[in-house]
């Protein structure tokens, strides 16, 4: 059994905060490792979170928190499901097209994300790896092919490195492949 309890429904509803109402239906993935239930805010953007245990059986595939859930999602904090592999939790934030990914070790116990950066929309969530391009540099004539292009659209543009996860080892690598990408 996994240690639990960072942040608990009873602790947040002690402090005087509810969860948000919902008209939204929740939605269940679940691994081998994880029970992740995932339900869009009906007031706001982005979504909150639930993650316990896998369930063994039929899943009751509803957003009430129990004992021991952790709770992830702030107000006004516009994250995403994006997937999970293994004991990785993958996110996106975003209010428009250009956004963070955000990635949760669920096993560290410790509820901060391992990953927080601007990255691209393309991401890949395997059963044992995340990879992902993260924006690392501005894009400009010299390192961006597209520059003159994406600027007479109006857009700018990043320069992105691919990295990879391994969620098995909890490495992140870099790869050596870059790209120049479009932003808003």
């Amino acid at each position: 059994m996994k240690a639990w309890g960072i942040l608990t429904i009873t602790a947040v509803a002690g402090l005087g905060f509810a969860a948000p109402a919902s008209a939204y239906d929740a939605q269940c993935f679940q691994n081998a490792h994880y029970l992740v239930i995932a339900q869009q805010r009906a007031e706001e953007v982005g979504s909150d979170f639930i993650i316990r245990p896998p369930a063994v059986g039929k899943i009751a595939c509803t957003f009430e928190t129990r004992d021991g859930d952790i709770r992830i999602g702030e107000y006004e904090d516009p994250l995403y499901f994006t997937g999970l592999s293994r004991n990785y939790l993958v996110l996106t934030r975003s209010t428009g097209p250009d956004g963070n990914l955000v990635i949760y070790d669920l096993d560290a116990g410790a509820f901060e994300p391992i990953v927080d950066l601007p990255a691209d929309d393309e991401v890949i969530v395997g059963d044992n790896a995340v990879t992902y391009w993260e924006r690392t540099a501005e894009g400009n004539e010299d390192n961006c092919p597209e520059f003159a292009e994406y600027s007479g659209y109006g857009f700018g543009a990043v320069i992105a490195e691919e990295r990879i996860l391994d969620t098995a080892t909890g490495q992140i690598s870099a790869t050596g492949q870059s790209h120049c990408s479009s932003t808003q």
